[in-house]
């Protein structure tokens, strides 16, 4: 059973450290506006999951750049699940980055979006 454990542990950790590196570069991509066309509250992540506060509402979003619509998605930091439920409404202005050489690629930090959505964004 401590192989399944340290199996776990390993995987985590990798997530979070490819998380980390991904984030470090999207913070000299460009910022756009885009908007969210498609709620829904899920369970939470391993990363955001707290006692209380067992899920988070990932919202869709798109942009248009250059005549093309990209997209991606953001998710909110634990939320209780009424919370989650009363805030996960209405199309808001996301502040999301963006990968010039890959408009796809996109990444979604909290200070970017402190002022503009109604819960606090997991940045990813």
């Amino acid at each position: 059973m401590a192989g399944i454990f340290l199996f776990d542990s390993v995987r985590l950790w990798l997530h979070r450290r490819s998380r980390r590196k991904k984030l470090q570069l999207a913070a000299n991509w460009p910022v756009v506006a885009a908007e969210v066309n498609h709620w829904a509250v899920v369970p939470a992540d391993e990363d955001a999951n707290t006692f209380g506060a067992p899920f988070q509402i990932e919202a869709g979003f798109h942009f248009i750049l250059n005549g093309e619509y990209y997209g991606g998605y953001l998710r909110s930091v634990g939320l209780a699940g009424g919370e989650a439920e009363r805030l996960a409404k209405g199309a808001p202005t996301v502040n999301a980055r963006y990968n010039p050489a890959n408009p796809d690629a996109t990444a979604v930090f909290a200070e970017d979006n402190a002022d503009n959505l109604p819960f606090k964004v997991f940045s990813s």
